[in-house]
């Protein structure tokens, strides 16, 4: 019965997420500007050591008064430095971090809930070694930065606008506990594959934490291309 009972609420997780997700299998791939609905949505793959070992399916949508982001992270067997499952933020307006939920498909690691309230977040994990409860503090630029999750960098990167050059900004990674200052710079215009072709984009580097994660940017404000060197972690958008 408990097994049952844990199919069935797998199944409705699933079930709604789909639905969630739903614009993103039906939006345009190519690179254009989205509707003021959809800021967002595509595909990654995801690459360790140059091998594919996954994908992440999102969609990022703004209602009028907050912003929703969605994904699923589907991973091959042995991808275990990664984070799988589902992952949903709940954002204001300008894109602070309200709710944080990760539901991971297996491990040790059950769930993850963070709430933030004034100028704390509070986070509850749930794993095989019981329930455990951290609090941080909850500056202005405060952003998730989920373990290979890289729309998260798409949600970062919005918060600090247009032509920021460099900016300090506090991160929280939820699956890890961890929260930590972190510099993010623009360095500069690239061109980046997508597919079979290039694109133009403008690269950034984030650095904390212990780790330099770079990111390249399309003209039209979507994350093509995340790269964590020290980790040989690499996220590449779909056309």
């Amino acid at each position: 019965m408990t097994n049952e009972l844990g199919r069935l609420r797998h199944a409705r997780r699933a079930a709604m997420l789909a639905v969630l997700l739903a614009g993103a299998s039906a939006a345009d791939r190519s690179l254009r500007a989205q509707s003021p609905e959809e800021l967002d949505s595509g595909t990654f793959d995801l690459l360790v050591n140059g091998r594919v070992v996954g994908t992440e399916r999102f969609v990022v949508r703004h209602d009028g008064t907050s912003i929703r982001a969605a994904a699923r992270v589907s991973l091959e067997p042995g991808a275990d430095a990664l984070v799988g499952g589902e992952i949903r933020l709940l954002l204001d307006a300008d894109f602070r971090p309200n709710r944080y939920e990760l539901k991971p498909e297996d491990g040790p690691l059950r769930s993850v809930v963070g709430i933030r309230q004034g100028n704390r977040l509070r986070l509850q994990t749930d794993s095989d070694d019981g329930e455990r409860v951290k609090e941080f503090v909850a500056p202005p630029r405060l952003s998730v930065l989920e373990r290979g999750i890289a729309h998260h960098y798409f949600l970062l990167l919005q918060q600090l606008g247009d032509d920021f050059g460099t900016a300090t900004v506090s991160l929280v990674v939820p699956s890890e506990g961890r929260q930590f200052r972190a510099t993010v710079r623009e360095e500069g215009a690239e061109t980046v594959r997508v597919g079979e072709g290039t694109v133009p984009s403008h690269k950034y580097v984030i650095e904390g934490g212990g780790e330099m994660h770079a990111v390249w940017v399309g003209e039209d404000g979507r994350v093509l291309r995340a790269e964590i060197p020290g980790r040989n972690w690499v996220a590449r958008r779909r056309p």
